[in-house]
């Protein structure tokens, strides 16, 4: 097993700080709609891959680095405007772009999708926000494109809101201590398409 020395060698010391805990999250909730509507276009993208955490070694954690590192840089931010569309592999996108593409990005490389979870927050002014969580056995880590640190989940000051479930990437989990929602659209202040 891997000691806390070897681990501090390659990952940053806030990460060995904080390589205790995971997410804690509560009841089943709505996915984002731009989640379903992706999974409708894209169901071999939504389907469950291998189980469990990654162990968290010189190697995964390069892979962590280098995917957040190289998604961050290969697609430009850009509003979606009216309508959340969710897609993987853009030129141009929002965070949620470059969460997706990230997963599948780790997917190919090995990692289970129980490992890896798009999880929506706010952030401090109040703007929905999407990253993805990699799930390690040495805690949970952010990849985010306003970021280019990968930092545990608990480094991250946003106000978590909902995550994918671990075992079923269709469905989503409330984080605890996640507002309760206001109203029945799953994407807050994002007009949905179709008749809904």
């Amino acid at each position: 097993m891997m000691t806390i020395g070897l681990i501090a060698s390659f990952a940053p010391q806030s990460a060995v700080a904080a390589m205790t805990g995971s997410m804690r999250v509560t009841e089943r909730t709505s996915p984002p709609a731009g989640h379903v509507y992706y999974c409708a276009s894209n169901p071999v993208a939504c389907q469950r891959y291998g189980q469990g955490a990654v162990a968290l070694t010189q190697e995964s954690w390069k892979q962590l680095l280098d995917v957040n590192a190289s998604v961050n840089r290969s697609i430009k931010a850009k509003a979606d405007g009216q309508i959340d569309e969710w897609s993987a592999y853009v030129r141009e996108g929002d965070c949620e772009d470059y969460a997706l593409t990230k997963q599948q990005e780790l997917l190919r490389r090995g990692w289970p999708s129980d490992a890896l979870l798009i999880t929506t927050a706010f952030l401090e002014d109040g703007t929905y926000h999407a990253v993805l969580i990699a799930r390690t056995d040495r805690g949970e880590f952010v990849l985010d494109n306003l970021n280019q640190r990968v930092l545990p989940w608990q480094e991250v000051n946003y106000r978590w809101n909902k995550r994918q479930a671990v075992g079923n990437p269709q469905m989503w989990q409330r984080v605890a201590g996640a507002p309760q929602p206001t109203t029945q659209r799953p994407v807050a202040g994002f007009r949905l398409r179709g008749n809904q």
